[in-house]
């Protein structure tokens, strides 16, 4: 997610980042990578884990919606253009609450999933509900096999380390809404 978010020009330089609020590992990160970047424009919000480790899917439901509750708020409150998602069920809550302010066209925001590395052969549970959902403009995925499957996926290959040259291509798409 950061190598996409290094790539960003500067229309993207005020990021919110939602985070769960058990996941202390995202939020070093995070912090290394600002700081690397100096840039300052940031804030990171945080809202409840929509699933913790070994939490069984029924449960899970009722965790996600008190998740969607403060995804909402969060969402309203900076109204963003872009939202880049990945990882574990966290991303639902904050696709959702972006998707439907977009639907009712509070925001135009373009909404892209990156799938992990680690998915060669199968998306993600979350990967494959905001795929099937239509929830987000897009799912980038980082394994032929995964395009060859999911044809509504866009193929980026691996992502590089943020200290590597990109080729501008591999975020084109995230402007194709904005230009329309």
């Amino acid at each position: 997610m950061l190598e996409l978010i290094e790539q960003l020009g500067e229309e993207y330089s005020d990021r919110t980042y939602i985070l769960a609020e058990t996941d202390s590992m995202s939020g070093q990160k995070l912090k290394s990578f600002e700081e690397r970047r100096n840039s300052g424009n940031y804030t990171v919000k945080q809202i409840p884990r929509s699933r913790e480790v070994g939490q069984s899917y029924i449960s899970s439901i009722g965790s996600t919606f008190y998740a969607l509750y403060y995804a909402v708020q969060v969402v309203y409150d900076c109204k963003p253009d872009l939202v880049l998602l990945n990882g574990p069920g966290t991303c639902i809550p904050v696709a959702f609450a972006a998707a439907f302010f977009d639907l009712i066209r509070l925001t135009d925001t373009v909404i892209i999933y990156e799938e992990s590395i680690c998915r060669v052969t199968k998306l993600s549970l979350s990967g494959a509900i905001l795929y099937y959902c239509g929830l987000v403009d897009d799912v980038l995925v980082q394994w032929p096999e995964l395009k060859q499957k999911y044809p509504r996926c866009t193929y980026i290959g691996h992502l590089p380390n943020p200290d590597e040259e990109v080729d501008a291509m591999d975020l084109e798409l995230v402007d194709t809404k904005k230009s329309n």
